[in-house]
């Protein structure tokens, strides 16, 4: 099992059930034998710690991104530079213990993830429409694609994704939004080529799904605060 922190930048991780995009002091447990693929955007730089899967009984038990705690950060640079041979009720000792016990009080951080549907035909249409986030699709796009109801492809999306449709598709634009801005692109280019008619439409939207303004992300990316 594999603990990885974000110290700065951002990462895209994709498996085969979903993929999540993880920002600055965030993370993600990856579990034994998971197959991922890990994209590093920017200047990324981050933690990571390899756990014994015996070490505890009740991990977390799939892969997920995950809120990291102030006291997990603080516990990283020292595991990190830990010499694995430690002598027992040291302070080595002590520091994996705490580490360990915070392991068991991850929470997922569910917006940050995007699941996959599970029938390819589901599968297509929303990758087409990844390539075209400046389009407003609605559930009637889909319907439409699928030549089926929209009541269905609203049953149908949400028993694949665990998302309504407008749900899944809000995530995918601050995906892309947030990969977009940590390569430099400009606030309004960004707004406009994920789907929003102006950049203060997305900027409220930007705030509410992540605390923050497209601008201080940019400047905190760019090093300027």
């Amino acid at each position: 099992m594999q603990l990885l922190v974000i110290k700065k930048g951002l990462i895209r991780v994709e498996t085969p059930e979903s993929c999540s995009v993880i920002t600055e002091k965030d993370g993600i447990w990856i579990i034994a034998g998971a197959m991922h693929k890990l994209t590093m955007l920017r200047d990324t730089a981050l933690y990571s710690i390899y756990v014994d899967p015996l070490a505890r009984a009740d991990f977390p038990y799939k892969t997920q991104v995950v809120n990291v705690s102030p006291l997990m950060h603080a516990l990283m640079p020292k595991l990190v530079g830990m010499d694995s041979h430690y002598f027992p009720h040291s302070i080595e000792e002590w520091t994996i213990e705490l580490f360990l016990n915070e392991l068991r009080s991850l929470s997922d951080l569910y917006a940050f993830e995007l699941p996959y549907p599970k029938e390819l035909e589901y599968q297509e249409i929303c990758h087409y429409i990844t390539e075209n986030l400046d389009y407003p699709w609605s559930v009637a796009d889909f319907s439409k694609r699928l030549k089926v109801s929209d009541r269905t492809v609203t049953r149908q999306f949400y028993r694949q994704t665990g998302l309504s449709f407008v749900e899944w598709l809000r995530r995918k634009r601050m995906q892309v939004a947030l990969e977009l801005l940590t390569s430099g692109e400009p606030i309004t280019q960004v707004a406009l080529q994920v789907g929003y008619d102006s950049p203060s439409a997305f900027t409220t939207v930007f705030k509410q799904r992540l605390g923050f303004t497209p601008r201080d992300y940019v400047n905190k990316v760019m090093g300027k605060t």
